[in-house]
């Protein structure tokens, strides 16, 4: 019974997600960090040939738990990627809001939310990265190709990660068609003519939002922006995704 729960929790903070629901989600945040909870611990049990029993309530102490602080953190970056990539910066002041209330100013998950609401400098950790684009993209601003790419790269980076790999995947996939279908609209000097056309062009013609989609495209429109350094290890990883089958 208690892996079909798991399965129901995850279903109802998915859709939260999707939908980026802030009050969906903070209705369902504590039911899936307890869910998590209870996966960590099913293996121990396992071991010693017992079974784990049922999902636990979690206290006050519960909550400040390395593991379940980290699975939050997950939780919530994966609703403010969802909700950046919509430009829904309504959202996002929901859920910081509501999850206060809830369980005080440090709450679980309020680390993934200062990364999208503070300026970082230096960048140093992924997460870093991620949170200051969707900062961005919460205040509406526009990104230049170089920029978009590194966009591009970095969610992609984060929600290969995540819990919510495959709800995040056709997000950011359907993002990143529209933003470069915008970019090579029109003219654009950053942008060489023929790697846009021979190119990016040919990775927009796949019809899928899938990872080897995203990376395909991001190999194209590296290739087709002028004096854009990337880190050939970075090229190698994109290159393997972007290989079906």
């Amino acid at each position: 019974m208690s892996m079909s729960e798991v399965i129901e929790r995850k279903a109802a903070i998915d859709a939260a997600i999707g939908a980026h629901d802030a009050e969906r989600f903070a209705d369902h945040f504590q039911p899936w960090l307890e869910a998590t909870a209870y996966l960590r611990t099913r293996p121990n049990f396992a071991k010693l040939g017992m079974e784990p029993g049922a999902i636990l309530q979690f206290n006050a102490v519960d909550l400040r738990d390395v593991g379940t602080r980290k699975e939050a953190d997950d939780a919530v970056m994966g609703f403010c990627i969802a909700a950046g990539l919509a430009r829904d910066a309504a959202a996002f002041t929901a859920l910081d809001k509501l999850l206060t209330q809830r369980f005080g100013i440090i709450y679980p998950g309020s680390s993934a939310l200062y990364h999208c609401n503070q300026t970082i400098d230096p960048i140093v950790t992924l997460d870093d990265a991620v949170g200051q684009v969707l900062k961005s993209l919460f205040e509406g601003e526009d990104f230049a190709p170089d920029r978009l790419w590194n966009a591009g790269l970095r969610l992609l980076q984060r929600l290969r990660s995540s819990n919510f790999e495959r709800e995040l995947t056709p997000i950011l996939g359907a993002w990143l068609r529209a933003q470069w279908e915008a970019v090579i609209a029109g003219p654009n000097p950053a942008l060489n003519p023929d790697a846009v056309w021979l190119g990016i062009r040919a990775a927009l013609d796949d019809e899928r939002a899938d990872q080897s989609f995203i990376a395909a495209l991001l190999l194209a429109a590296g290739a087709a922006i002028e004096n854009l350094a990337i880190n050939p290890e970075y090229l190698n990883q994109l290159a393997k995704l972007a290989q079906r089958g």
